[in-house]
């Protein structure tokens, strides 16, 4: 069994999807804090007139201090969300594949729920099914382990008793991978480059939300991830 792991994030990019297909199971880290300054946990971007622009997610962050992912609330949920789906619509209204999506996004984030969390997973798990994934996502609460780092990521590995984890090729810079070798578990490397492909609004911009990309291909999108892709062993 192969798996990876990721903090759950909102829309997330190519990247994240294309290393989906290529694990059992995705551990998502809710039980970890949101990063101090800039993070893509609650933000990303698509494509409009202007080119790409930031979509960011308002928190609830005056007076309680560091929080982890599983704690956070959306704030103002009401006018963010009315904003957020006129956004889509101007961006994207005229793409074939845009009514069935914006439909169940739309059902997702009027949920009157302000956890951030629950809006998320929910996102992601109409994302995935919307790509034709399969692979089920499995939260780091429900494992019930807790820490942080590379020992949280083995203990986690140990627990699920996978015999493969694959990270992005970033993780080289930020994991100890040697930590994995050392617990009998083999380590892959996922390589993400993904290529330019028809959008709205002019000019090519790369690393946006997959979204963009489900909007623009639909579910043949998966095919140019995998083609994205490039899986090698560490070392």
């Amino acid at each position: 069994m192969r798996i990876g792991f990721h903090q759950p994030a909102f829309i997330p990019w190519g990247g994240f999807w294309a290393r989906l297909a290529f694990v059992d199971k995705m551990v998502l880290l809710d039980d970890t804090l949101l990063a101090r300054g800039f993070t893509f946990v609650n933000r990303n971007r698509l494509k409009g007139p202007q080119g790409e622009i930031w979509i960011t997610v308002p928190l609830k962050r005056k007076g309680r201090g560091r929080q982890k992912i599983k704690d956070l609330e959306i704030h103002e949920k009401f006018w963010w969300t009315k904003r957020f789906l006129a956004t889509l619509r101007h961006f994207y209204g005229k793409s074939i594949y845009f009514e069935p999506l914006f439909s169940e996004i739309a059902r997702i984030l009027n949920d009157q729920n302000e956890r951030f969390l629950d809006m998320v997973e929910a996102l992601l798990l109409l994302l995935r099914d919307s790509f034709g994934l399969q692979t089920p996502f499995i939260k780091q609460t429900e494992i019930g382990l807790t820490g942080q780092g590379t020992e949280l990521l083995v203990s986690i590995a140990e627990h699920l008793q996978t015999q493969e984890v694959l990270l992005s090729s970033f993780a080289v810079k930020h994991v100890e991978l040697g930590q994995f070798r050392k617990r009998g578990i083999r380590v892959f490397l996922h390589h993400f480059d993904l290529p330019q492909y028809p959008q709205f609004w002019g000019e090519f911009c790369s690393n946006l939300s997959a979204l963009d990309l489900y909007f623009c291909l639909g579910p043949d999108g998966l095919r140019l991830l995998e083609k994205a892709s490039r899986i090698e062993p560490w070392p």
